[in-house]
């Protein structure tokens, strides 16, 4: 594994670079950036061919003793995290060795300096119990950026275009689970059924369930996860064991003695061995709720993207009005008396409601996620 570091990486690390050298495997060779953000000693890692990058936030010195074992293990869980069969991927991009060189071109530092200032707009993602940042490397490399043949890349497809080239599809084995997801709408079937690989998320478990159920992302949500199931019955959730968040403001609605926690600090993976039941609820105003069943694991999945499997249902335009608006909805569009039904089918159309496509929702989903 090749560093190619800053000038003022190097000074924080104490390290003297190596004369310049070439890789034998490009895909070994990084570029690393050191700087205060909020004044918490952070380092930026960017893969060379892709711009895969991972954040390290708030080092101390003992992660500075022994770097090069922190930035392969902070690699590793990121690309685990990601869908990557850490066995395989290791020693196709780290290698068993770490060496420092200073930066390879302008170029190069250009690039790495605007992942930089761009990782300080997100930074109220921070997880500051960890050294990791999953959270923030996550919208760094869900972002697209200019490729040098001119396009637009998102840099974790970019990864998974190289690895699958130099790999094949064992570098993306690993476990999943298959789930049916089912929007509470009295008398009307509304439900997907989903695998995901197991070390997303809730986040992006989050952004998977918009693209399914063809939400807009224009509103909070939050997970409610309980150790027992619950009874569902009722239009109010009972009070969850864990309820991971989107934002920060809903910390401070937390009731007394509840744990409360970021949706993008929380994989589902970490959760599955603790909590057996889980409701997605979007929209705080209209509460859609979602109840997630866990119907099996599956080892071996090629974990790169989610699939959808089957489904029903059209979901409910954004902001008809919760559950009874929806029903008043389909009432008025269903009568060709009504007078209000064409102005509500434009209205419908312009909000984006349309029938259930498993096809179109799995484009989406390799596209977006």
């Amino acid at each position: 594994m090749l560093i190619q570091s800053t000038k003022a990486l190097q000074k924080y690390l104490k390290v003297n670079p190596e004369p310049r050298q070439e890789l034998a495997d490009p895909l070994q060779g990084w570029h690393a950036h050191f700087k205060k953000i909020n004044r918490k000693n952070t380092i930026i890692l960017v893969h060379d061919l892709s711009l895969y990058t991972i954040v390290l936030y708030g080092l101390k010195a003992k992660d500075v003793r022994d770097f090069a074992s922190v930035a392969k293990h902070a690699i590793v869980e990121m690309l685990k995290k990601d869908g990557c069969n850490d066995q395989v991927v290791y020693p196709e991009l780290l290698g068993e060795s770490v060496s420092y060189t200073t930066t390879k071109d302008r170029k190069s530092v250009a690039k790495l300096n605007r992942i930089a200032q761009e990782i300080e707009f997100f930074m109220d993602e921070v997880d500051t119990d960890s050294l990791l940042q999953p959270g923030i490397s996550d919208l760094v490399n869900r972002n697209l950026y200019k490729s040098s043949s001119g396009g637009y890349m998102k840099p974790i497809k970019s990864l998974y275009h190289l690895l699958e080239n130099k790999i094949g599809s064992e570098a993306f084995q690993q476990r999943a689970i298959q789930v049916k997801i089912t929007l509470k709408l009295e008398g009307i079937p509304v439900w997907r059924r989903l695998v995901i690989p197991i070390n997303r998320t809730f986040r992006n478990f989050h952004d998977i369930v918009q693209i399914v159920f063809n939400w807009t992302n224009s509103h909070l949500y939050e997970f409610n996860l309980y150790h027992q199931k619950p009874t569902l019955t009722g239009h109010y959730l009972p009070a969850a064991d864990l309820l991971l968040v989107a934002h920060q403001e809903s910390f401070a609605y937390q009731k007394e003695g509840q744990t409360m926690r970021y949706a993008h600090q929380c994989t589902l993976k970490d959760a599955l061995d603790k909590y057996k039941s889980m409701v997605y609820t979007y929209d705080i105003g209209d509460d859609w709720q979602h109840v997630i069943e866990l119907e099996k694991w599956l080892e071996g999945y090629d974990g790169r993207y989610p699939v959808c499997l089957d489904g029903e249902g059209a979901t409910p335009p954004e902001d008809v009005g919760g559950s009874a608006g929806y029903h008043h909805f389909l009432e008025v569009i269903k009568s060709e008396e009504d007078p209000e039904r064409e102005q509500m089918l434009n209205w419908a159309k312009s909000a984006g409601y349309q029938p259930f496509d498993k096809e179109k929702v799995n484009e989406e989903l390799i596209r977006r996620t």
